[in-house]
């Protein structure tokens, strides 16, 4: 890490979002540097605490609890939890009976989900866990090589995010301290490749973050026209990352994307380490448990469940995060036990490329601050969810016994 990012600009800076960052990360680092057998039991400590105060203090969970005849000493990493999974229905209709009584009202700080979400949900968050989350992506940034501090530019395309930009405070913020470049989000057209091309070259940012299908729109505009520069690290999150859009960004950038899985409502929890072998779920911030659906051509299909262990102010047990993965049948050459995804199925939409030619991630499609008017002849349809390519599996296994 940036140490003088770490110690002084960000808890000087932000602190709304940073306070205690050093000791954070310490926590993390120290976690990191124990035995499987005391992580595991760290890690199941963490979580029955976190089932305790949910049972104590959240109507909605002390009712579930009740229900299935479970109490939260029975906890093991080891098991599925016994309990109904979490649904985003549950977060619509229960709203405060899943806000913990026992965290005040001014340490809670409202979010909403994801602006791909036609109709986002309204959920809460207590300061403490916004802070030990900044300090769990600080630690898997590490992972990549990015650390605070670093010159970053930054792909995005979400316009419900653009009102930071054009905030000056954040613009200094950003660009002076954090050494980040967010250019404007929207429909990504020639035009604003090659403005994005002349930032690139100009700022030579030591790392790339963005969107898979932005992120790989730029690698194809830079192949075209040449490239200069290379960062050490590109890294991909809020989309699937394809098989030709990996290709792509480490035939262009020299330098194999790291990717990372992370939700608005659970925060960063998995990312690639430098073997690229998969997703590591990382276990001082998660539990996670997959729950087998069907087969696909990737192998068995398993919806992604997970329980947030550092969300007080309103626990998520047994998400239903609505995402499908595989998993891989080796452990990863870097050694960690953690939880290892292979591949992120769906649900997370890809972008579209419109009759124009222009990208459009999919994030403006939903995006209520956004007046773009598509043409509605898409030329690449956003990919299937999960359980349409496990259908697909059902049908050829039934036509070939046909």
């Amino acid at each position: 890490m940036g140490i003088l990012h770490t110690h002084l600009i960000l808890p000087l800076t932000e602190p709304e979002r940073h306070a205690g960052l050093p000791g954070r990360l310490r926590q993390i680092k120290k976690f990191d540097r124990l035995p499987e057998r005391q992580q595991r039991k760290i890690q199941q400590d963490r979580l029955r605490r976190l089932l305790e105060h949910a049972y104590t203090t959240v109507p909605f969970y002390r009712r579930q609890f009740d229900k299935a005849g479970f109490h939260p000493r029975e906890a093991r990493v080891d098991h599925p939890l016994p309990l109904p999974v979490l649904t985003r229905d549950d977060l619509r209709t229960a709203a405060t009976w899943l806000v913990s009584s026992a965290v005040p009202a001014d340490k809670l700080r409202v979010a909403l989900s994801g602006a791909t979400d036609r109709m986002p949900i309204r959920f809460h968050r207590d300061i403490e866990s916004v802070r030990d989350k900044v300090a769990l992506k600080m630690k898997l940034d590490a992972w990549a090589g990015f650390k605070a501090g670093d010159s970053a530019m930054m792909l995005w395309g979400a316009v419900s995010d653009a009102a930071r930009e054009f905030n000056w405070r954040w613009r200094v913020y950003e660009g002076v301290f954090m050494r980040q470049t967010p250019p404007p989000p929207g429909v990504v057209g020639i035009d604003v490749l090659e403005k994005w091309r002349w930032r690139y070259e100009k700022q030579r940012p030591k790392v790339m973050y963005g969107r898979a299908t932005v992120l790989a729109a730029f690698a194809g505009y830079l192949r075209e026209r040449g490239v200069i520069h290379r960062p050490q690290a590109v890294i991909s999150t809020a989309e699937v990352l394809s098989a030709p859009h990996r290709k792509l960004l480490a035939s262009v950038f020299k330098s194999a994307p790291f990717n990372y899985y992370g939700r608005r409502d659970i925060g960063m929890v998995a990312a690639e380490c430098s073997e690229h072998e998969g997703l590591h779920f990382h276990p001082w911030g998660s539990f996670v448990e997959f729950d087998p659906i069907g087969q696909s051509p990737d192998g068995t299909v398993y919806r992604l469940l997970v329980t947030d262990l550092l969300n007080y102010g309103q626990p998520f047990i047994r998400f239903d995060t609505g995402d499908c993965v595989t998993l891989t049948e080796q452990s990863c050459s870097c050694g960690r036990w953690f939880p290892l995804v292979g591949k992120i199925l769906g649900r997370i939409e890809q972008g579209a490329v419109v009759a124009n030619g222009s990208v459009v991630p999919n994030i403006t499609f939903n995006d209520p601050l956004n007046p773009l008017k598509l043409d509605p002849r898409p030329v690449l349809a956003l990919p299937e969810k999960c359980s349409r390519a496990v259908s697909r599996t059902r049908q050829k296994k039934q036509a070939m016994s046909a």
